[in-house]
């Protein structure tokens, strides 16, 4: 089969936007197909998703934006399986170009939530949006009114914190390092340091869960072209998808046997990933991982074999996932820092990894950096998708 490469990216400044979620799709399209050299005639492929969760629903996504950019495409389609969305659409333009049915494909996602003061103000004229977030849910936990996934993620972290003698200050520390890891980051919806004394003095939200713990849901866009070897125009810069591999769990949000606090799909996508690149975990200088709560971040690091079961906290306090570790976790701020706009997420942690592979991520760069790691997820991680990039061969990853 033939090779497919990353070879263009773009991204807004992550936050709260009042531009539609069209354009602000449109300026990440063309700015990633300016990225890697194409003009939109030379695109075959086109995929989106959703433009938000609490936000009302458009229809035609991809159509409207292939007939603003002028695109005749073999291959068009909208994605919605939760915060795997985009990354599914990445692993289905990989997987068309390496069977030869398009040279080509533009990915893209573009999200904006209804602000939540506009639902608090007219909860009637918004009841239609907090119905549709409820039907998240499977019919159990949708009888007891569940518009968020909070309180199952609260239950996880504390049985993770039991198991093994994990401290709120282990968790704390989380936050307080990838508010470090955004700040290098221009883009990054926080700009403002944390300290440890904060996190834990914020709100509790729900135990053990503090308010600077929780990501928030933000706007933003961001988009890739996967392209096959030939349309690559610099091979200087493009990145290939050496594997991706995804596995979904026998359960719809939280589960209701077995351990609360392991998620099985992680590790199966990431050995399955692994096995078809070639690469050991070892390998992997950088790494893009799904955690939308600083209590999921140790927890999702050992799913996917960077560390056993219970020392992920100690590892971080030693500043073993950070610059100058053994390795770079989250360099973009990740969920908690960098911002969260769910569909958006995964192509923003494919764009900061392409970044750190080229060597063009600035203050946040991992020198020589050669082999990459993206990990995604949906609902209560019922379903996680690992990717693994690499470079070109004589590429230099060295800060520019």
């Amino acid at each position: 089969m033939r090779e497919a490469y990353i070879a263009g990216v773009a991204m807004t400044d992550i936050g709260w936007h009042e531009e539609d979620p069209h354009d602000m799709g449109a300026r990440v399209c063309a700015a990633a197909l300016r990225d890697a050299g194409l003009t939109p005639s030379r695109v075959e492929g086109l995929i989106s998703t959703p433009h938000g969760y609490m936000t009302g629903a458009r229809k035609m996504i991809t159509q409207r934006m292939a007939g603003y950019l002028g695109m005749e495409c073999g291959l068009m389609l909208e994605i919605d399986s939760g915060g795997n969305s985009s990354s599914v659409a990445v692993h289905i333009a990989r997987d068309r170009i390496r069977q030869g049915g398009i040279n080509s494909c533009l990915v893209f996602a573009a999200q904006r939530e209804t602000p939540p003061k506009e639902i608090r103000g007219d909860v009637v004229g918004h009841f239609h949006l907090i119905k549709d977030a409820n039907s998240l849910y499977d019919s159990y936990q949708a009888a007891y009114g569940v518009i968020s996934p909070l309180p199952f993620y609260a239950m996880a972290i504390q049985r993770y914190m039991h198991l093994y003698g994990i401290t709120p200050e282990d968790i704390a520390r989380v936050a307080v390092l990838l508010r470090e890891h955004a700040l290098k980051h221009p883009q990054a919806a926080y700009k403002e340091p944390l300290t440890l004394g904060e996190v834990l003095e914020s709100k509790i939200l729900t135990p053990p869960i503090h308010r600077h713990e929780s990501s928030e849901m933000h706007d933003g866009a961001a988009a890739l072209v996967v392209v096959s070897g030939e349309l690559v125009k610099d091979e200087g810069r493009a990145v290939r998808i050496a594997a991706i591999r995804e596995a979904h769990d026998a359960t719809s949000f939280i589960p209701y046997r077995g351990e609360i606090s392991r998620f099985p799909c992680v590790g199966r996508a990431a050995r399955g990933a692994l096995d078809e690149s070639g690469y050991s975990i070892a390998d992997v200088d950088v790494a893009e991982v799904y955690g939308a709560f600083a209590g999921m971040e140790p927890m999702m690091y050992e799913e996917l074999g960077f560390f056993a079961p219970g020392e992920a906290p100690a590892a971080i306090e030693e500043g073993r996932t950070t610059h100058g570790g053994e390795v770079l976790i989250n360099p973009s701020g990740g969920r908690l820092s960098l911002g969260h706009p769910a569909y958006v997420t995964p192509l923003l942690e494919f764009v900061e990894v392409v970044r750190q592979l080229r060597g063009e991520a600035g203050e946040r760069q991992r020198l020589g950096a050669s082999v990459g790691l993206v990990h995604t997820e949906q609902g209560f991680i019922n379903g996680s998708i690992v990717a693994i990039l690499d470079r070109l061969k004589g590429q230099d990853a060295g800060a520019r």
